[in-house]
This record gives structure tokens, sequence and C-alpha cells, in this order.
């Protein structure tokens, strides 16, 4: 059932490449800025796809709506083509933990740079690593991947090939961001600045490990919530990812800035404007999603032990 969700997940993004560009999304200035916000939320990245589909790049006949989101984070970063490959390649060189976002974890456990080069590599980047290690692609266990980089200078190493590469490659890794013709053309709901600030002023007092009644005793009713696969409306708001279970997040509720688009699930990240706050299943906040830069996202704690005490109280501590 799950490979089956995951076809689909890719069969929408395939969907999104058939369409043409209309315009520029973003100032170049814009675009930067919005990088910075994603890059700096790589540890609220919830879902990796094997062999994901490179959503910033364009063909030919356009579909028929937006497609699902995967990952906010990592669908922003996907769809902001080179204006995300500086930051990411600046992340390369971060080894702190993070939640593993796999869809199926197997080996290893990588750490917030490796993700950054697993989204560069869906991106378009080369894999680098087999010349640096000094072996064939089909010689390496995919914990390779994560251990590699961990030893002595190496992560340092990797970051500075993929830099290089970059630099001779300036045309590399999709289009600019574009409103596509299948966007929205009017705005569905624009938060008052009145209300905005008072919105601001009560996100910053959500903390980590809160109860649902809690945050919702401080922000108010959601626009939407997604109670995973046992709740009718889960696939029509998509906020929990196809690796919740892995990181037992089993409540989201989202909160709209500005929107756009019709359905929740098909929500833009880059034009659209909410925050996204994540559950697990002991009822803890485990980590906020942001893309209102007034709004700081909450990211998840930077160690496993204290990652574990938010999602399982009954798991074996380390």
């Amino acid at each position: 059932m799950k490979q089956l969700l995951i076809f689909l997940f890719l069969l929408k993004a395939t969907e999104l490449l058939a369409q043409p560009a209309s315009g520029p999304m973003f100032t170049a200035a814009q675009a930067k800025n919005v990088a910075e916000l994603m890059c700096r939320q790589l540890p609220n990245v919830g879902t990796i796809l094997e062999n994901r589909v490179e959503v910033s790049k364009t063909v030919s006949a356009p579909p028929a709506q937006e497609p699902m989101v995967i990952d906010d984070v990592g669908d922003a970063l996907l769809r902001l083509g080179p204006y995300s490959l500086d930051c990411l390649s600046k992340e390369m060189l971060d080894a702190g933990w993070m939640p593993d976002p796999r869809s199926e974890p197997l080996l290893g456990t990588p750490m917030i740079g490796d993700i950054a080069y697993m989204i560069l590599s869906d991106k378009g980047t080369p894999d680098l690593l087999p010349q640096l290690a000094h072996k064939e692609p089909n010689e390496l266990r995919m914990d390779d991947y994560f251990i590699w980089p961990s030893l002595g200078n190496h992560r340092q190493r990797l970051g500075n090939a993929v830099r290089d590469w970059l630099t001779k490659h300036p045309d590399c890794c999709g289009t600019p961001p574009m409103v596509r013709p299948s966007s929205p053309r009017t705005l569905k709901f624009r938060m008052p600045k009145s209300d905005l600030e008072r919105a601001q002023s009560k996100f910053l007092r959500v903390r980590l490990g809160m109860m649902p009644e809690q945050v919702l005793k401080i922000v108010g009713k959601p626009d939407a919530t997604d109670s995973g696969d046992n709740s009718p409306d889960h696939w029509h708001t998509a906020l929990l990812g196809l690796c919740a279970n892995d990181h037992n997040e089993k409540l989201a509720y989202i909160y709209f800035i500005e929107r756009w688009a019709d359905e929740i699930a098909r929500r833009d990240p880059l034009r659209d404007r909410y925050v996204i706050v994540f559950f697990s299943g002991e009822g803890k906040l485990t980590r906020m999603f942001s893309n209102v830069a007034s709004i700081a996202p909450i990211l998840p704690p930077r160690s496993y032990r204290a990652w574990l005490r938010l999602i399982c109280s009954s798991c074996p501590k380390p």
C-alpha cells in the first residue's frame, strides 16, 4: 500500500513537470530570502523519497491541477531552482543530528548535511561521493553515504567538490521559480495586518513538547487538521508526510496567513504563506514549519535522546 502511495505522489509530481512557465514568481532577492528560510529548516524536512522527480524543470503539456505537496521544505527548495543552490551547498557542512526523513529508512543515520546533499542530487547535481571515496557507485552501500562524510575532513571535501562543480555548471539545476498557468489567479484569503501581528505574538509562545490543547488555547482553531491515515480528510490536507510513522507524528494543524490554492493538499509552498504544527503519537509538539518570514519555525531537538522524549515515551533510551 505504501509503495502505491509513493507511486501516486510521484505521478502527481510528474504532472507538475508537464507545464510551461508563464513568468517569474519572485525577484532574485525574494527567491534568495525564501531559500535561506527553507535551508534553515532542513531539520523540518519530514519526507525524502528515493528517485524523486525533480519539480523545478519544465516539459511540454500542462497538467489538470497542481500536484500534492510531498514535503513543504523539500518542495520549496526544489522549486526554487538555482536560488537554493548556494545555501544548500553551505548546509552540506552541517554535521548536526536531525530526525531521519527517508520514507524507507534502512541503513545509516543521515545528518543535516547529508539531507542537503540528497536535495542537491534531486535538483540535478551529480553524485560525487564515489569518486572521492575511490569506489564504483555499485560498490557503495546506503550507509556509506552517511559514514564516509563523517570521517575526518570528508564532509568539507564533499562540500568543496559540489561547490566546484556548481561553479563550472552555472546553468544546472532547474529554472527560476515561476508562476504556473494552472495556479489560481484569485487570492482566496489574506490575513489582515493587525491579525498577523497578533498571530506573530501568539506563535512566539508555542514551545516543543506542548500538547495540542495548549497550542489551540494559544493560537486558536487551525484552518485544517490532519490526524493521519485514520482521518477521512488525511489525503485532502496531506500535512503528515509518508514517513510520519518513522517520526511517530500523528497530528498536524495548518494556519494560513495567505492562501491561493483551493485544496490544502495542493498548497504552494512558495506562493501560499502558512504555519504547520506537528504533534507526535505521544501528543507532544515535535516541530513547526513556517514560510512566513515574521513567524519563526520551531526545529526538532538536535539530539536523538531529546527527540525520543517527544515521540515515544516507551521507546528504549539509547
